[in-house]
C-alpha cells in the first residue's frame, strides 16, 4: 500500500528477461517534488528452511552480481499456474535433492524496496536425503547441511550474507521458539 502522498504519474517498461522485468515510474512526492523511482519486478517466489537435527540446508552457487559464491536457502520461482506449496516441493528436491514429510507455511518475506519480489515461506523437516534434478543454470551449485551454530558464526563473520536467508532462518526458529 502506497502512503497517500505519493502518486504515479505514469511507468515506463525499461527492460525485461525471463527473470524480472524493470519499470521506471515517475512520481510526485508527498511534497509535491516531482521524481524517479526505479522498480524492480521479479514476481512471486518460494523459499524453503530444510530443518534435520538442528541442521539447516543451505545451497552455494556463485551469483553474477556479487561476483562470488553465495549460501541461501533453497529458493525460486512459482511456474504459471503453480501452487507455493508445489513450488517449494520442486525446489528443495530440484537444488538439495530432498524430499520432506512435513511442510508447513510460514506466510511471506518480501525483497527490500525497490525490488517487488515476494517469497512464500516453507519449514520442511522430515527430510529425506536423495539426488538432485538441478537445471543448466545451476550447474555449479552445492548444498550442504549446516548446524544452527555454524549458521550463527557465518552469519556473524560475514560468510553467509544473503539477506533473504538469514530473514527466513530467522523467522522459522522464532515460529518454532528458538533462537538463532
Amino acid at each position: 500500500m502506497r502512503s497517500p502522498g505519493w502518486r504515479t504519474l505514469g511507468r515506463r517498461r525499461v527492460y525485461r528477461n525471463p527473470w524480472m522485468t524493470v519499470f521506471e515510474d515517475r512520481v510526485r512526492r508527498p511534497d509535491g517534488s516531482a521524481g524517479t523511482y526505479g522498480v524492480v519486478e521479479v514476481g512471486d517466489a518460494v523459499s524453503i528452511v530444510a530443518l534435520d537435527r538442528g541442521r539447516v540446508c543451505l545451497v552455494g552457487q556463485y551469483r553474477h552480481s556479487w561476483g562470488k559464491r553465495v549460501w541461501e536457502v533453497p529458493c525460486g520461482g512459482l511456474h504459471k499456474g503453480e501452487s507455493p506449496l508445489k513450488a517449494a516441493r520442486r525446489e528443495l528436491l530440484e537444488e538439495a535433492g530432498m524430499t520432506a514429510r512435513r511442510w508447513r507455511g510460514l506466510g511471506c518475506v518480501e525483497a527490500n524496496d525497490p525490488i517487488v519480489n515476494r517469497f512464500r515461506l516453507f519449514l520442511a523437516t522430515g527430510l529425506a536425503f536423495g539426488r538432485h534434478q538441478r537445471d543448466e543454470s545451476e550447474a555449479d551449485m552445492v548444498h550442504r547441511m549446516w548446524s544452527l551454530s555454524d549458521f550463527n558464526r557465518a552469519v556473524l563473520n560475514g560468510r553467509i550474507c544473503d539477506d533473504m536467508t538469514i530473514a527466513c532462518v530467522a523467522k522459522c526458529l522464532m515460529v518454532l521458539g528458538r533462537r538463532l
